[in-house]
């Protein structure tokens, strides 16, 4: 016959009664976890976002050879999200300067371009690439000369991309509300216009970070 299971003073158990582990059997083995996945944003440098997203416009002179400004606003939702500020941030710009016209003269002729995005406006005055609130930029000379004794002109690639990361996935921040492009020439006797295409992803910052931010770009 089967011995009946005695409790801790002595005592017959109860059939189908099991008895409670003794302290001398040792700690109860714990289940050993599954790791978690890991939430860290490695893949985006933080963002959490793996979507990022075109934005395009244009800038198109007012007339020959003169300084054009134009604003393109920014799809981005201002109200806070549990304490934070969603914010652009801007991973590669990728742009399409204008054609130089024909080198129709004598003499050496230089013909000047330049194209700056920036997150204020700066009108008609025109900027240069050391203004702090200038995030991208591109400017380029084409010189020549048309003479019975030879013409000779520089080729320059028209489309041209900036690459906006440090190399670990994080963009530049931008914090306002409109991205201005200001386009200039000189020398070109052309209303031209120029064509931007910004790849960009949306953050979630601070509140504290995002007034930092708009501070410095506006």
């Amino acid at each position: 016959m089967p011995k009946r299971k005695r409790d801790s003073k002595g005592r017959f158990l109860k059939k189908g009664t099991r008895t409670k582990r003794s302290k001398s059997a040792g700690p109860k083995k714990k289940k050993r976890k599954m790791p978690k996945r890991s939430r860290d944003g490695s893949l985006t440098g933080g963002t959490g976002d793996v979507s990022p997203q075109w934005m395009s416009f244009f800038v198109t002179q007012s007339a020959a050879d003169t300084t054009t400004t134009a604003t393109q606003a920014i799809p981005v939702q201002r109200m806070p999200l549990s304490g934070k500020a969603q914010v652009m941030e801007a991973l590669k710009v990728s742009i399409v300067m204008p054609n130089f016209g024909a080198i129709a003269s004598a003499a050496e002729a230089v013909d000047n371009f330049s194209l700056f995005l920036s997150t204020t406006s700066f009108g008609t005055t025109a900027t240069t690439w050391s203004e702090p609130r200038v995030f991208a930029g591109e400017v380029r000379s084409n010189t020549g000369a048309f003479t019975a004794a030879g013409t000779y002109s520089n080729y320059e690639r028209n489309m041209v991309e900036q690459d906006l990361t440090d190399g670990a996935g994080h963009g530049v921040l931008i914090a306002t509300d409109n991205i201005f492009a200001q386009l200039s020439s000189s020398g070109t006797g052309l209303t031209s216009t120029a064509r931007i295409k910004i790849l960009y992803r949306w953050k979630n910052v601070s509140l504290q970070e995002y007034i930092g931010i708009v501070q410095s770009q506006q």
